[in-house]
């Protein structure tokens, strides 16, 4: 015959198998998500990876050069002079608000304080 004793010490036994099984179950889950986050990471490295070696191709000198010559018409391009170079001492401390134009359709566009909102 069973004794109390031997029932609350399966109840226990029950009780701990099934928290077991749940903390194991939500362990998988965890282990599921960190795997999909480190899949994410993988693929957004290769991503990256792959713009910057477009953008080194992209940024090849005799790639702009010859964009240069061939749009040259077009952009109006010419060479800077030294004048047009200026040192961090030279730029304004803050920027200059610039009012729109008449015939801008962005005209009505003036933040409340008299700010040009761009």
């Amino acid at each position: 015959m069973l004794r109390p004793l031997d029932i609350v010490l399966v109840a226990v036994m029950l009780g701990a198998a099934t928290w077991t099984f749940s903390i194991k179950h939500e362990a998988e889950a965890v282990e599921e998500a960190l795997r999909d986050v480190d899949r994410r990471i993988g693929l957004e490295r290769d991503t990256i990876s792959l713009l910057e070696a477009d953008w080194s191709l992209l940024n090849q000198p005799y790639r702009l050069q010859r964009l240069a010559n061939a749009f040259s018409s077009d952009l109006s391009l010419v060479p800077i002079t030294p004048e047009q170079i200026v040192g961090p001492e030279e730029l304004p401390s803050e920027p200059v608000p610039v009012m729109p134009e008449a015939n801008d359709r962005n005209a009505g566009l003036i933040a409340r304080n008299g700010s040009v909102v761009q």
